[in-house]
């Protein structure tokens, strides 16, 4: 595929993949989603990318649906909702990761969202889905939807009151209004706040030591233990991490990890 409305860069075991409609403050269209998955599952089937960034260019990190997509749906002649087809999604996952924006959580490379400004509507839906969000001073994020007559979606219902707790997640949907950094960061939507020309420094640094520093067969183990298990019980999630961790202890990477550890010297994982 070309990209027309992201960029799609590697480097240094990093995939970054910016929302580049900045005249238009990178608001969301289907092309701009099937790019973004496009490019994600790219560096997810790259065995050199340990970790992917998603921001925006300009001065937004994405302030919703295009209106003109929106116009279409108000008449009628587009739906808000929808699947996409099925080998645009990771392959042998759960049917909870298999919808147009929870297929993030499958991916085995964690993604982390660098929100850079306005992160609103269906911009703050798609984050929600990110493993770590940082946000720049200038970060602006909320629903809106009942503001312009509609209410929540894709999973936000479920996603956000296990990110932000009950009341605030009811907070946010039934006023609509917008929260700074700051407030993002106190209420746990995001987990650091940093100076706005520091944030892809940030975000670069976090996705570095993840990428050099981590076993990729651990990270991915980890997120799907994390994801899976919010769907179980205590006693199936106890269960299943230690049946996971039986498995890794058998691992290259465990072996690695250990031997590296005893001779001080970084590891050189494999994933495998």
């Amino acid at each position: 595929m070309d990209f027309a409305e992201i960029i799609y860069e590697k480097s240094d075991r990093i995939a970054t993949v910016t929302m580049n409609r900045p005249d238009k403050l990178n608001a969301w269209t289907p092309r701009m989603g099937a790019e973004m998955r496009t490019a994600m599952l790219d560096a997810e089937r790259d065995d050199n990318v340990g970790a992917i960034i998603v921001t925006g260019a300009g001065t937004a990190y994405c302030a919703g649906a295009d209106m003109g997509t929106l116009s279409e749906i108000s008449k009628g002649r587009a739906s808000a909702t929808g699947r996409e087809s099925e080998e645009e999604f990771p392959a042998g996952v759960r049917d909870d990761y298999r919808t147009r924006y929870s297929w993030q959580l499958a991916l085995k490379k964690p993604i982390i969202g660098a929100i850079n400004g306005a992160c609103v509507g269906l911009g703050f839906t798609h984050c929600l889905y990110q493993d770590i969000r940082i946000a720049s001073e200038r970060a602006r994020m909320g629903l809106i939807f009942v503001q312009r007559g509609l209410a929540i979606e894709h999973g936000s219902s479920w996603m956000l009151p296990r990110i932000v707790g009950l009341s605030k997640a009811v907070e946010l949907a039934v006023t609509g209004r917008l929260v700074d950094a700051n407030e993002a960061l106190e209420m746990g939507l995001v987990s650091r706040v940093v100076p706005h020309d520091k944030l892809m420094e940030t975000a670069r640094q976090i996705a570095g030591e993840i990428a050099t520093k981590c076993s990729p067969l651990g990270v991915w183990q980890a997120k799907k233990m994390i994801y899976d298990h919010m769907f179980t019980d205590l006693a199936t999630a106890i269960k299943e991490d230690d049946a996971s961790m039986t498995i890794m202890t058998q691992s290259e990477d465990f072996k690695e990890g250990v031997k590296a550890f005893l001779e001080k010297r970084p590891a050189r994982f494999k994933g495998r």
